[in-house]
């Protein structure tokens, strides 16, 4: 064979193998795009953005906070930043949680009359208030589009698969981010009767998910609903939602005043420091209870999340008497380590003299009876397991 004949046969087989691997990377691409946009879920139509064209927090397109929010300070390269979250948490913890293991049977029947609460980790928690029973934020796999991206540190103490079986009233969605909202925990609810209630817009994305239109209450800031003997109200946050760069505060966020016939709680969601917590603590206070975030603060955001000390004041402000940390013992989701936001906030509230609630993740806390300790801490012996 010649020499030019011999090269024409492997140009050949270059081309063909290389027209294969684009086909797979094509195929490849074209199957992550449908993934993440089904992650993504669906927006409201048209006719519905048009009417909340009328409202005070909506402007051209997007929902706005009433205090404005400092833009995102990029101070590392993007690339470096989002990387971060493809790879195990690198300010997460190094040994395991102490959590307890809870499921429908454990947690048993609902109180008339008690307020108590198990915390989840992050911002998922399982309240029981005057007899009412909720879950806040169902979130218990990863918290990004994909599998493998933004892992959790560990398991839920409770299995997606309980929560059908815990007899709830409702479900309580504070904004539409991935560690807020998922997919896979929406779609296990398809065939319950479990009630939602949400903020403006994220019901299109529970409907596209395949939830029933006439289980879902949309609640912007003021609003409320009763479940049962509950008052629910969305009372004003300072965040933003999104689970795309373009659909930017395309829905709303909100924080909730959960207001029953003997007790009265603060759900904050997300959101950063600002006037709003002075004003909801002086319309709907005092709380019982205030359930604020202390995790996921960066100075590279400063408006977003509250930072530790940011959330005793928020709490005094609310006019709290016991006050749980949420946002937090889950996910890597800034650059601090994973336990540095309880230990400045156990510092921020023993200095003002507030009565932080520290319960490992699937302990029942009864605020005002419930003894917790700094189980954080390596001095410290953890609870059993």
């Amino acid at each position: 064979m010649n020499v030019s004949l011999r090269w024409r046969k492997i140009s050949r087989w270059f081309v063909i193998v290389s027209l294969c691997l684009i086909l797979l990377m094509g195929a490849a691409t074209g199957i992550l795009y449908l993934m993440i946009r089904a992650a993504v879920g669906k927006l409201p139509d048209r006719a519905t953005y048009r009417a909340y064209e009328k409202l005070p927090n909506f402007k051209d397109g997007q929902f706005r906070n009433y205090e404005p929010m400092q833009h995102i300070i990029w101070k590392k390269p993007r690339g470096r930043i989002v990387s971060r979250f493809l790879t195990d948490p690198p300010k997460g913890p190094e040994n395991a949680i102490p959590r307890k293991e809870l499921n429908s049977r454990n947690v048993g029947p609902k109180k008339p009359g008690v307020l108590r609460v198990f915390w989840l980790g992050h911002s998922t928690l399982l309240f029981d208030i005057d007899g009412v029973r909720l879950l806040t934020d169902p979130v218990f796999g990863n918290a990004g589009p994909l599998p493998g991206i933004v892992r959790r540190f560990q398991p839920s103490p409770l299995e997606r698969g309980e929560i059908p079986k815990l007899n709830l009233d409702v479900i309580l969605i504070s904004h539409d981010h991935y560690d807020h909202l998922e997919k896979k925990t929406i779609e296990s609810l398809v065939r319950s009767d479990i009630r939602f209630i949400v903020p403006l817009g994220v019901s299109a994305r529970l409907r596209g998910w395949g939830i029933a239109a006439d289980r879902i209450t949309e609640l912007n800031w003021g609003d409320s609903a009763e479940v049962g003997s509950l008052k629910v109200t969305a009372v004003t946050a300072r965040h933003f939602s999104g689970r795309l760069l373009k659909d930017r505060n395309r829905t709303l966020w909100t924080a909730y005043v959960l207001k029953g016939p003997k007790h009265n709680v603060f759900f904050a969601g997300d959101g950063g420091y600002g006037e709003h917590f002075k004003k909801i603590g002086a319309e709907y206070g005092p709380f019982d209870l205030t359930c604020l975030e202390i995790g996921a603060w960066s100075e590279r955001w400063p408006n977003s999340h509250l930072f530790p000390e940011q959330t005793i004041q928020a709490h005094k402000e609310l006019r709290g008497e016991f006050l749980l940390p949420i946002h937090w013992a889950a996910y890597d989701l800034a650059f601090h380590e994973w336990d540095e936001p309880i230990r400045r906030a156990s510092t921020a509230a023993a200095e003002k003299k507030v009565e932080l609630l520290t319960p490992i993740q699937g302990e029942e806390l009864i605020p005002g009876k419930t003894a917790t300790t700094k189980w954080w801490d390596p001095g410290i012996k953890n609870p059993a397991q």
